[in-house]
């Protein structure tokens, strides 16, 4: 088995089927006028912290905040169809094996936006994994994004949730380490040109660690 296929993804959330309507019915509006079928393509990433679970400790959860700090080229607004992907690695220490062929307790991973309450996730992408995950959700901007150094922030939340499916079976003096990396982009038509941009995306990225209930 290779490496790749030991990645878990999540299967198309429900939200994906609208977005695939909507980026169909872009498609065919761009090649109907010439001026829009270049597309400025803006990227950012950002390492989160290692997480060690135990049975002690047997969950971890992290809010990620995205902030537009100015507009794109041409005054565009770079968080239109915007998609933030986290990719995390799991590695169990040596002794971690808690069925006896080398195998060691599932890690169930979860991302999307926070509910009013502030108490969970509203995401249809949560995997159980034992080797990494990828998983992605639209972020949902926020505040004066046509002008982001006026008025409220423009920025969008996330929160990744880590835990052990099975906490108490993994040893005392045991733990499993992941590490992860949280990526975002964002596409919007231009006018003119010959090709399409690749820019960094005018955002700061913060990541807190939340406490775990």
């Amino acid at each position: 088995m290779t490496a790749e296929s030991e990645i878990v993804r999540a299967p198309p959330p429900r939200w994906a089927s609208a977005l695939m309507i909507v980026a169909s019915a872009a498609a065919l509006l761009a090649t109907s006028d010439p001026d829009q079928l270049e597309v400025y393509r803006f990227e950012t990433s950002s390492d989160g912290p290692r997480t060690t679970l135990t049975a002690s400790v047997p969950r971890a959860r992290y809010l990620v905040r995205a902030r537009v700090i100015a507009l794109g080229p041409a005054n565009s607004d770079s968080t239109e169809s915007a998609l933030a992907t986290v990719h995390g690695s799991i590695a169990p220490s040596a002794n971690a094996n808690t069925t006896g062929d080398g195998g060691s307790p599932s890690v169930r991973a979860s991302f999307g936006t926070k509910t009013s309450t502030g108490s969970a996730t509203q995401s249809d992408d949560a995997v159980s994994a034992l080797h990494g995950f990828l998983l992605s959700h639209p972020p949902r901007f926020s505040g004066n994004c046509s002008e982001p150094d006026h008025g409220a922030p423009c920025q969008a939340e996330l929160e990744l949730d880590l835990g052990l499916e099975a906490p108490s079976a993994l040893p005392v003096d045991a733990s499993i380490d992941i590490d992860w990396t949280v990526h975002f982009e964002s596409r919007v038509f231009k006018k003119g040109g010959d090709a399409d941009e690749l820019i960094a995306a005018p955002w700061t990225i913060e990541i807190v660690e939340l406490n775990a209930p």
